[in-house]
C-alpha cells in the first residue's frame, strides 16, 4: 500500500519542477514576459502569477494541515510585479520545503480529521468550512485536485500565449523519464 507521504509529496514536487521548467522555457521564449504574467483567460479569473501562488501555497500548506506539529512555514507575499525570477524562486522554496518533510511527518497519521476554513473573496457565501475524515481523503480530494487545477491553468496560459508546449511537457518537463520517440 502506498504510504501517506508518498501519495502527498512527490506528486506536488514533480509538479511543481515541470512548472519550473515550462517557467524557463517561456522565460527564454521571445514572447512578451508582461502580457504572460499578467494574462487570464476570463476577465473576472485571477492572474497568471496568482496561478503560481495558489499551487505553490497548497503544497506546503498541505503537511502542516495534516500535521500541526511541524513547524510553520509560509511562503512570502509577492512585492511589486512578480517576475519569472520571482516565480521560479517561490517554486524552488515550495519544493525544498517539501523535500524537508520526512515520511514520518506524515505516515501515520492517515486518519487525522481535517478541518478547513476557505476564503471565497467575491463569492456569495464568501466562507466555506469543510471537514475531511481523514489525511488521505484531504489529499486525495482537495490538496491534488487544488493544486493541479493551478498547474493546468499556468500551463495552459502559456499555450494560449504561444508557447509551444505539448502533453510531455505538462508531463515530463523536468526530464524525470527519458521518453524515446520512434517513426513507426
Amino acid at each position: 500500500m502506498t504510504s501517506l507521504h508518498a501519495l502527498a509529496v512527490p506528486p506536488l514536487i514533480r509538479g511543481m519542477q515541470n512548472i519550473s521548467a515550462i517557467l524557463k522555457k517561456a522565460q527564454a521564449s521571445d514572447l512578451d514576459a508582461a502580457t504572460i504574467l499578467s494574462s487570464r483567460i476570463h476577465p473576472t479569473m485571477y492572474p497568471f502569477t496568482y496561478q503560481i501562488k495558489c499551487l505553490t501555497d497548497v503544497a506546503v500548506r498541505m503537511p502542516q494541515e495534516i500535521n500541526p506539529s511541524l513547524p510553520p512555514f509560509l511562503l512570502q507575499p509577492f512585492e511589486g510585479d512578480p517576475t519569472f525570477d520571482t516565480l521560479l524562486s517561490r517554486i524552488t522554496t515550495a519544493i525544498n520545503y517539501l523535500d524537508s518533510i520526512t515520511p514520518e511527518d506524515l505516515n501515520g497519521r492517515e486518519d487525522v480529521v481535517v478541518k478547513l476554513r476557505i476564503d471565497r473573496r467575491g463569492w456569495a457565501g464568501n466562507v466555506v468550512y469543510v471537514e475531511y475524515d481523514g489525511a488521505v481523503e484531504f489529499v486525495q480530494t482537495h490538496i491534488h485536485p487544488y493544486f493541479w487545477f493551478h498547474v493546468t491553468t499556468t500551463y495552459d496560459l502559456l499555450r494560449a500565449a504561444g508557447l509551444e508546449l505539448g502533453k510531455v511537457d505538462f508531463l515530463n518537463a523536468a526530464g524525470f523519464k527519458t521518453w524515446e520517440t520512434r517513426d513507426e
